[in-house]
């Protein structure tokens, strides 16, 4: 679970995309959620809890 969480969030940062420079900028990333735990699109949930 982690390898695929941390594959999805540097997807946006890979040259053939180049949407962003670090996973906090896209802002369609949960990165920042699991971060801060500051949820900006109110429904992420942590993939470890229950």
């Amino acid at each position: 679970m982690e390898q695929k969480l941390v594959y999805i969030h540097n997807n946006p940062l890979q040259e053939k995309w180049n949407l962003a420079v670090h996973p906090s900028d896209y802002q369609y990333s949960s990165f920042r959620f699991y971060e801060t735990q500051e949820d900006d699109f109110g429904f992420l949930t942590h993939y470890r809890e229950d």
